[in-house]
C-alpha cells in the first residue's frame, strides 16, 4: 500500500527504492546508461529525487533489475504515476519562494517535524491576521500575493487536525518570538492565545527557549527537520531564507541538526513552564 500523499514525497520514496535495487545488482549508472542507452547523469538525478522519470522507464529498470514479483512491480510503477501528478499548491506555484515548493511537498508527507524558530511563530501555527502582518513587514518589493500565501499557511495547518496520521509537530521557540510584537497588540495576542490552543493538541509540543539560557548550540538561525514514514533515512533539514530555501539532505547535515535540535530542546522550559511562560506573554500583549 502506498501511504505516501505528496508527489514529491513519492518521488522521493521511489528515488531511494530505485537506488537500492541497482545497488544489490551491484550496476554502476555507467552500466545502466549503458544498456538502456540513456545518459548516466539523468539517472543519477533521478536517484537523487531531483527529476521525475515516467512509468515506462522505470519499467525498463525494473526488468535491468530483475524485480519479477508482480505486486512489487505494480507498488513502484504506481509510485512513479502519483509522483507524476500536482500538488494541491501548484496554483500558487508563482507566489512561492525558490524551494518553498519543495519544502511543502516534503512537509504534506512528514511524520514528524521539529522546528526551530528565533524571530516568528512557525509558518504551521500562524494566526491569519499574524501572517498577515509577516507578510506586510517582510514584502519590501512589494510582490507578494499576501490574500495567496495566507491560504496556503492555513491550508498547511490541516495537517495538525487531521484525522488520519496527524504530523507530530516539536516547536521550540526562542524567547524572543514572544516579545517581538507582529501586527496590533490583538494579532498578537490572538496569536499567542493560538499557540496555548495548539499547544494543547495531542501531536503538538510547544517548548520555549528562555533569555536565561544563554549560548546554545543553534544560534546560527532557525531551522526544520523533517522525518517521514517510510523510513529514517528519507529525513531533511530545511533553512529558509529571504529570497529562497535550501534543503538538506546529506547524513552529515542531518545529524548535525539532529544534535543542535538535541540540544536546544534539552536547554528550553518543559512544555508545561513553556505554557505558563506564553500565558504570561498572552497578558502582557492586550
Amino acid at each position: 500500500m502506498v501511504r505516501n500523499v505528496s508527489p514529491l514525497a513519492q518521488r522521493r520514496r521511489l528515488a531511494q527504492e530505485l537506488r537500492k535495487l541497482r545497488g544489490r545488482r551491484g550496476i554502476s549508472l555507467e552500466d545502466v546508461a549503458r544498456e538502456l542507452e540513456c545518459d548516466s547523469s539523468w539517472l543519477s538525478r533521478v536517484e537523487r529525487a531531483e527529476r521525475g522519470i515516467r512509468p515506462k522507464d522505470v519499467k525498463s529498470l525494473l526488468d535491468l533489475y530483475k524485480v519479477v514479483d508482480e505486486a512489487r512491480r505494480e507498488e513502484l510503477l504506481e509510485l512513479s504515476r502519483r509522483a507524476g501528478t500536482r500538488d494541491w499548491w501548484h496554483r500558487f506555484r508563482k507566489g512561492l519562494k525558490p524551494k518553498f515548493e519543495v519544502y511543502l511537498g516534503l512537509e504534506a508527507d512528514a511524520s514528524t517535524i521539529r522546528s526551530y524558530q528565533t524571530q516568528v511563530v512557525p509558518g504551521i501555527l500562524q494566526t491569519s491576521q499574524y501572517a498577515w502582518a509577516v507578510i506586510e513587514a517582510t514584502d519590501v518589493e512589494g510582490v507578494v500575493d499576501a490574500d495567496e500565501m495566507i491560504k496556503v499557511k492555513m491550508a498547511r495547518q490541516e495537517m495538525l487536525t487531521r484525522d488520519q496520521h496527524p504530523v507530530q509537530l516539536f516547536v521550540v521557540l526562542d524567547e524572543a518570538v514572544l516579545h517581538r510584537r507582529v501586527g496590533s497588540a490583538d494579532t498578537m495576542k490572538g496569536q499567542i492565545e493560538h499557540l496555548l490552543e495548539m499547544g494543547r493538541l495531542p501531536n503538538v509540543v510547544i517548548q520555549v527557549l528562555p533569555f536565561t539560557t544563554g549560548a546554545h548550540a543553534a544560534m546560527a538561525g532557525a531551522f526544520n527537520v523533517l522525518e517521514f514514514p517510510e523510513s529514517a533515512d528519507l529525513g531533511v533539514v530545511y533553512l529558509e531564507q529571504a529570497t529562497s530555501g535550501l534543503v538538506l539532505q546529506s547524513e552529515r547535515e542531518i545529524r548535525r541538526y539532529a544534535l543542535m535540535w538535541g540540544n536546544i530542546a534539552g536547554k528550553a522550559l518543559s512544555p508545561q513552564e513553556s505554557a505558563a511562560l506564553i500565558t504570561a506573554r498572552s497578558h502582557g500583549a492586550s
